[in-house]
Order: C-alpha cells, then sequence, then structure tokens
C-alpha cells in the first residue's frame, strides 16, 4: 500500500484517510466494525479543559444532502481523556490527532501544554466556539483572534499543529494564511457551515440554538472550492473535508490539492465507508501505476498522466 502513503513534514501518512473530528467517537465506536490500524491516521472529537454535557435534544436533523447538527462539544474533559480514552488510541499503530477546543485563549494554551506530554503525534484546533472573553468572535473568523490563539499554542507545544477552519468563510485565504504565519503544519478546510431548520409543526426553529452546523454531500462543492483557492495561494499542507461520500469524492479533494482527507457524516450512512475508500483509492492509483502524492493539487497543472 505504498502508493497511498502521504509525508507531511515528520509524520507519515499510510494512506490519506482520516476521519473527521466528532464524526468518530475516540475509535472505539468503529473498532468492532473494521481494523482501525488500516487508516492514515485516528482523529479523536474535540476535548476541552472540563467536561461538557452539550446541547439538548435534538441535536441531529436530517436535511436533503446533508445533516444539521447541534452537539455541542460534548466530552469527557481533558483529564478523562488522558485516563481513560488515551491508552487505547496509543494502541492503534497510525498516525494519533487529538482535536481540541476551547472558550478562550488560556484553555487552548493548557490543554496544548497537556497534549506535549503525551505520545500523540499531532494537535487539531477547532476553532468553531466564540472567545467569551472578546464579545463572543469566533476564533476561526476573525484573523487577529485566529492569529494570536495560534501563536499561543505554539509557544507551548512542538507537535504537529492543525487549523480547522470553515470552508464557509469568505475570507478562507487571508485566514489560512495567517494561520500559516502564526505557525500551524497544516489548515483542514473545513468544518461544518451554518445552517438551520424550523419545525412547521411547532413554528419554532428545530434547535434551541437556532443555528446548527450543516455537513454532508451539500457542502462538498464549497469546501471544494475553499481547497482550491488556499492551494493555489499557499504553499501548506491541506486536508480537504467536507462531503466526503466515496474515494471519487477524495480524489477531487486531492486534485484540487489536499494532500489528505477526512470523512464525516458518510461514517454515520457506513461504519464501512473508509476502508472502502482506502481500498478503491489503491486500486485507483495501482491502475494508473502512480502514488497518491503526484495526484495533490494536479487539476491545477491541467495535464493527463
Amino acid at each position: 500500500m505504498k502508493r497511498l502513503s502521504v509525508r507531511l513534514k515528520n509524520l507519515e501518512f499510510r494512506n490519506p484517510v482520516l476521519p473527521a473530528s466528532g464524526t468518530f467517537g475516540f475509535g472505539r465506536e468503529y473498532s468492532s466494525f473494521f481494523d482501525l490500524n488500516t487508516l492514515g491516521g485516528i482523529l479523536t472529537k474535540s476535548i476541552t479543559l472540563s467536561p461538557r454535557t452539550g446541547n439538548p435534544q435534538p441535536r441531529i436533523y436530517e436535511v436533503y444532502g446533508g445533516v444539521l447538527n447541534s452537539i455541542g462539544l460534548e466530552n469527557p474533559g481533558i483529564s478523562y481523556f488522558v485516563d481513560k480514552e488515551l491508552p487505547f488510541i496509543e494502541s492503534i499503530n497510525t498516525v494519533k490527532i487529538v482535536s481540541i477546543a476551547g472558550s478562550k485563549i488560556e484553555d487552548y494554551v493548557e490543554l496544548s501544554s497537556i497534549l506535549e506530554n503525551t505520545s500523540i503525534d499531532a494537535i487539531e484546533i477547532n476553532l468553531s466556539c466564540p472567545n467569551v472573553e472578546e464579545d463572543y468572535v469566533y476564533f476561526g473568523e476573525d484573523e487577529s483572534a485566529l492569529s494570536k490563539v495560534i501563536k499561543e499554542i505554539r509557544s507551548e507545544t512542538g507537535k504537529f499543529l492543525i487549523v480547522k477552519l470553515s470552508s464557509g468563510s469568505n475570507n478562507i485565504v487571508n485566514l489560512a494564511k495567517k494561520a500559516s504565519e502564526a505557525g500551524v503544519d497544516a489548515v483542514c478546510i473545513g468544518n461544518t457551515i451554518k445552517g438551520m431548520a424550523i419545525d412547521i409543526d411547532k413554528f419554532a426553529p428545530v434547535f434551541k440554538n437556532k443555528v446548527a452546523g450543516l455537513s454532508g454531500p451539500a457542502i462538498k462543492p464549497i469546501a471544494l472550492r475553499a481547497v482550491w483557492d488556499v492551494y493555489e495561494a499557499l504553499q501548506i499542507p491541506i486536508i480537504g473535508c467536507g462531503g466526503i461520500m466515496n474515494f471519487k469524492d477524495a480524489l477531487e479533494f486531492i486534485f484540487a490539492g489536499a494532500s489528505l482527507v477526512q470523512v464525516g457524516t458518510a461514517n454515520f450512512s457506513s461504519p464501512l465507508v473508509m476502508p472502502e475508500i482506502i481500498s478503491d483509492l489503491y486500486q485507483y492509483c495501482d491502475e494508473k501505476n502512480i502514488a497518491i502524492s503526484d495526484f495533490i493539487g494536479i487539476a491545477h497543472k491541467g495535464k493527463i498522466l
């Protein structure tokens, strides 16, 4: 399977397929379906300093072409994670990535400091939370806040850093540039896109928070465009995420410039979707007699291999 390997700085991924944060728990939930060692990497749900119970029900609502979710970052907190979940993740022979989230910069700094002393390989910074100390400005939507939190995190850790940005931003290129300048090693494009649904029987929004995150096939063209734009503008590894349901979707992101891809909502449809994508990618590369890394950004070059 060497044809599928991708190297980003000091990390060697056996293939470019990873789960998206928040759709794969801590891995245990899927371990009875397939061998987790086959993944290019494992990525946890977002961890916060203290446990979070998340938002009230309903949390999930199906829409045309995708799913709206309002989970509210439910998680057991960093102490429980390190004590109870990390040992299982350490037993998996693949790249290990932990997603972190917080409501102020100090949260991210402390989380990074704790994880620096563990065996994990990388940290993904989830910036979809509002900064409570800065009038609830979202970290991932403000260039200054984005730059500041990444610099603070980088001062605490030498781990491979990934920042997760929303493909719904009209400022995605500048945000990715600021993130790169602040010290991240890769950008993940993207996160869910804000949306909502209304219950016509209750005459009210479905979710208590009114707005929720849209994921699934409906957002794929938006995420793909964002990956394309960032690849054209910057020399930084990109992880493509948004509506990937099969190997053809994954290839589109890779052709647009993504070095790796994350699969999210598709895991809810089929727990075997990622090993199927990996197998199909290998068959495609084998038929072409080309390594997957040679396809990264190929659509920008306008040539046929």
